[in-house]
């Protein structure tokens, strides 16, 4: 396969599969049967402002979205996750909070446009055309471009909020996040408790580090909780304590049916994965501008799987095994091909 169809193939599956992810949340599209996981809207909403990019309508169809439903997002969280990222992502969450705080809950996101804009230093001739075509070239200027997008370092077309988005549901099992979140508040609790759901229990470092919280914050969560003498405490090793809860009590009463009926969505670190994304994308735009050897390719995409490659192989879904180390150079990104599409694309 050439590098550009290869480049091409792995934007059209990430393109499908967030849309198939906004629209379980709401967003219009052609929502498709469920996913097995559980959709975490903070890293999804900063890889979609990413890769939204190469797809102007999901960009400002997740704007939208954010107008009706941001009332959901974990602000806390969400800077926290961002303190990650590199500044063009920063600079773009900041223009999308300081539009929310035009055309939606001013309180809620002015401290996040204030926090992004402390960590960016913006020159005057930054404000190149926000949107890509899916060949890599830049979107001409708009003439007459949205003053607010245009002050973040952005060229982009005036925004214009429809408001027709759908209010997130939750009943099913992968928004059971947003559900928690109705029961709980956003914040700490709700994150510590999709964790401890689908996990057979954690120690609170290990909670804070896959939920994105602060280890002090994630205790003291973690802490609250285990006085309502539901979510139950057992030492492991010396002096550690671990946090776990009755997955059959919480499930059933959550779902609101049988446990034998219902099948427990499941855990994925989309912190980690959605980072690991980013970086197979700009591995991908690096070699095909480069001419370089077939084994250079590969192990370039090699070495951008491998967290892919541990948070599937954990995660007990029923995927294909990540191409590994015995695959010769000339057949990765053949077998690299194959898991992308299976993963995020297959229909």
């Amino acid at each position: 396969m050439l590098q550009k169809d290869f480049r091409y193939l792995f934007l059209e599956n990430i393109l499908n599969f967030l849309w198939r992810q906004w629209s379980a949340l709401g967003v219009l599209g052609d929502a498709r049967a469920e996913d097995l996981w559980i959709i975490d809207p903070e890293p999804l909403l900063l890889f979609t402002l990413e890769m939204g990019r190469y797809e102007p309508r999901l960009f400002d169809e997740v704007l939208d979205w954010l107008v009706i439903n941001g009332k959901w997002i974990d602000l806390q969280r969400l800077r926290g996750i961002l303190r990650r990222e590199d500044e063009t992502i920063i600079k773009l969450t900041g223009a999308v909070a300081k539009f929310l705080v035009q055309e939606s809950d001013e309180r809620k996101w002015r401290n996040t446009a204030n926090f992004c804009g402390h960590q960016i230093q913006e020159s005057p001739d930054s404000r190149k055309s926000l949107f890509f075509s899916k060949d890599g070239k830049r979107y001409p200027p708009s003439p007459e471009p949205d003053s607010i997008f245009l002050s973040c370092g952005f060229n982009r077309p005036k925004l214009i909020v429809r408001r027709l988005t759908r209010e997130v549901p939750i009943t099913s099992q992968t928004t059971i996040r947003f559900l928690l979140r109705s029961l709980f508040g956003v914040g700490s609790r709700a994150e510590c408790l999709v964790y401890l759901l689908t996990n057979n229990g954690g120690h609170p470092s290990e909670v804070a580090k896959a939920i994105g919280l602060s280890v002090r914050g994630t205790q003291d969560a973690l802490i609250d909780l285990s006085r309502s003498g539901l979510v139950l405490t057992r030492q492991t090793g010396k002096r550690k304590i671990e946090y776990w809860l009755s997955h059959e009590r919480w499930w059933e009463f959550l779902s609101r049916t049988s446990i034998t009926e219902f099948k427990k969505p499941i855990w994925l670190d989309w912190i980690s994965l959605f980072s690991a994304l980013s970086n197979v994308w700009k591995v991908l735009n690096e070699i095909s501008k480069e001419e370089i050897s077939d084994y250079m390719r590969s192990s370039k995409l090699r070495d951008s799987m491998e967290i892919i490659s541990n948070e599937f192989s954990t995660s007990g879904l029923d995927m294909p095994p990540v191409p590994g180390r015995d695959v010769q150079p000339q057949e990765y990104e053949k077998a690299f091909e194959a898991f992308i599409t299976k993963v995020f694309g297959a229909k």
